[in-house]
């Protein structure tokens, strides 16, 4: 079996979303021009700053799948969850002080 077929639709999707975030700002031509104008701005500018937003949204999106996907993993491993280890080691050193 190649490695290949082990790899989970969650990390396809999540490398998706970061090519989309990193790849399309960097297409000159899609936002070279000044038309449509929104709010006395030309479409260069507000294109660009759309960008920032969704960008941060896609790597939001990548990043909740994936983290999904790693709790699922280690559940059925065995191993727990990471988050709940580190709330019970402070509830231990807090309560030590």
């Amino acid at each position: 079996m190649s490695r290949l077929s082990a790899v989970k639709p969650a990390y396809w999707i999540s490398g998706l979303l970061l090519a989309v975030a990193v790849v399309v700002p960097l297409l000159v031509s899609t936002y070279a021009k000044k038309d449509p104008h929104l709010w006395g701005f030309p479409f260069f500018y507000w294109y660009q700053l759309m960008w920032v937003f969704l960008s941060a949204i896609l790597v939001s999106i990548s990043y909740k799948l994936l983290r999904t996907e790693e709790r699922r993993r280690r559940a059925a491993q065995g191993l727990g969850d990471p988050e709940a280890a580190d709330g019970a080691d402070g509830a231990a050193k807090e309560g030590d002080q």
